[in-house]
């Protein structure tokens, strides 16, 4: 991952997953757990990542991540990647958000 961003993160407790379950074609992502319970899935299997431990999804993996009762991670990403997370924390239509992810060489798995 030549180019990077990380992002500080601080999930709030939540019954499901954080995000629908996705891909990005063309760029890794890791997920560094700082506190907290965090469970990443990638490629159908689930995976607790304990505080000071970290888990790297490869580009092509279907995935996304939980957490019960709370944690606070980095999140590492390509610029896309980034992008990505920030227009669709962006209020849209269905139709726009079904774009921005082929925008950003991700989709919904």
């Amino acid at each position: 991952m030549p180019d990077f961003v990380i992002r500080d993160w601080r999930l709030e407790a939540n019954a499901g997953d954080q995000a629908p379950l996705h891909v990005h074609h063309a760029a890794e992502e890791a997920f560094v757990c700082l506190d907290g319970d965090l469970v990443v899935e990638v490629d159908g299997s689930r995976r607790d990542v304990e505080p000071g431990t970290f888990v790297v999804v490869p580009r092509g993996s279907v995935h996304t991540f939980a957490t019960t009762r709370g944690a606070h991670i980095l999140a590492v990403m390509g610029p896309d990647v980034a992008a990505l997370v920030d227009e669709l924390h962006q209020p849209m239509s269905d139709e726009d958000r079904a774009a921005v992810w082929g925008r950003h060489r991700s989709s919904l798995a």
